[in-house]
C-alpha cells in the first residue's frame, strides 16, 4: 500500500508540474508527511496563484500550553515539500488566509515576549515567495477591501533625561495596501501646523494638545498623524500623538488606542509611497 501511494504522489505531481490536474488535500499532507519529521499542527491549502493547482502551508513542531506553535513553516506544491524558515527565537501563531487583488495570501505571525512580526507568504509559478511586508509589524487586520492595519512595537512613549534614550513600550498601528501589483505602505509626507490649521476642525484639535507639537505626516488615505512631546518631572520628555482623518477640507480624530509615543514617516520606506499634497495644503 505505501508503495502505491507514493506512486499516485508521483504521479500527481508529476501532472501537476505538466499543468495539467491539481492536489486533493490528502497528497498536499501526504508530501509534508514524507519530509517533515515533526507533526503537522496547521493546515491551510488553496490555489494561492490563480494556476488551477492547490498549494499548503503548514505549520510543523509542539503545541504550547497557550495554543501557539514552536516549530517550522512548511510548503507543499507541485514541486514537492520544502520547509520555509523555523521559529528561532518566538513562536508561531496559527496560520491566517487573506485574499488581496484576488489573490490569497498565509500569514503567520511569530510572537515575542513584546510584540509579534507578521510573516506573508504568497505563491508564484508553483513557487513560495515571501512578501517584502514581512517582518514590518504585526497584528494584521483588514480595514477595507485591499486596505488593512500592521502595529508597530516601540519603545519610544518616553526620553528618560538621565539615561539619555528612550523607554516605555507603546504599540501604534499603521496603514497598507495592495495596489494591484504589490503592497504598498500609506507613506507620510511632512505637513507644518500651520497648514494642518487650514483645515475645519483642526484649530479646535491643536489648540487642545498639551505641549509642543512635532512632525506632522499626511498619508495618502488621509490619515493624518500629530506628535507632540510634554516636559514631565526631572527633565523627562513624553512623547504622544494624535491621529486625524482629513475628508474634504475637514478633519475629524480618529481612534487608534494608546496615544503614547510618535509616528515614523513610515513602518517599511522600502514600500512606502510618499503622497502629494492635496490643494488645501498647497
Amino acid at each position: 500500500m505505501r508503495k502505491i501511494a507514493a506512486a499516485m504522489l508521483a504521479l500527481a505531481l508529476l501532472l501537476a508540474a505538466c499543468g495539467e490536474g491539481s492536489f486533493t488535500e490528502a497528497e498536499l499532507r501526504g508530501m509534508l508527511e514524507a519530509k517533515a519529521t515533526r507533526e503537522i499542527l496547521a493546515f491551510e491549502y488553496g490555489d494561492y496563484d490563480g494556476d488551477g493547482v492547490d498549494e499548503a502551508f503548514a505549520l510543523v513542531g509542539a503545541k504550547l500550553d497557550d495554543g501557539s506553535i514552536m516549530g517550522e513553516l512548511w510548503y507543499a506544491g507541485p514541486n514537492g515539500a520544502q520547509m520555509l524558515e523555523a521559529s528561532e527565537t518566538g513562536y508561531w501563531g496559527l496560520i491566517d488566509v487573506f485574499v488581496f487583488g484576488g489573490r490569497r495570501f498565509a500569514v503567520v505571525e511569530e510572537y515575542y515576549t513584546t510584540g509579534a512580526l507578521v510573516n506573508l507568504w504568497g505563491v508564484k509559478d508553483g513557487q513560495p515567495y515571501r512578501e517584502k511586508i514581512s517582518g514590518h509589524g504585526g497584528g494584521l487586520k483588514e480595514i477595507s477591501e485591499n486596505s488593512f492595519l500592521l502595529y508597530h512595537s516601540a519603545l519610544d512613549a518616553m526620553l528618560d533625561a538621565g539615561l539619555g534614550f528612550c523607554m516605555g513600550r507603546t504599540w501604534k498601528p499603521y496603514w497598507f495596501h495592495w495596489d494591484g501589483d504589490g503592497f504598498r505602505e500609506y507613506g507620510g509626507t511632512k505637513i507644518t501646523e500651520e497648514q494642518l490649521r487650514r483645515c475645519e476642525g483642526a484649530a479646535e484639535i491643536l489648540d487642545g494638545i498639551y505641549g509642543i507639537t512635532g512632525d506632522i505626516f499626511y498619508r495618502g488615505n488621509g490619515i493624518i498623524n500629530i506628535n507632540h512631546t510634554v516636559l514631565q518631572s526631572e527633565g523627562d520628555i513624553g512623547n504622544y500623538c494624535v491621529t486625524v482623518q482629513l475628508d474634504g477640507e475637514s478633519v475629524a480624530v480618529v481612534e487608534t488606542g494608546d496615544p503614547s509615543g510618535f509616528y515614523l514617516p513610515a513602518l517599511a520606506p522600502d514600500i512606502a509611497a510618499y503622497p502629494e499634497l492635496p490643494e488645501i495644503f498647497n
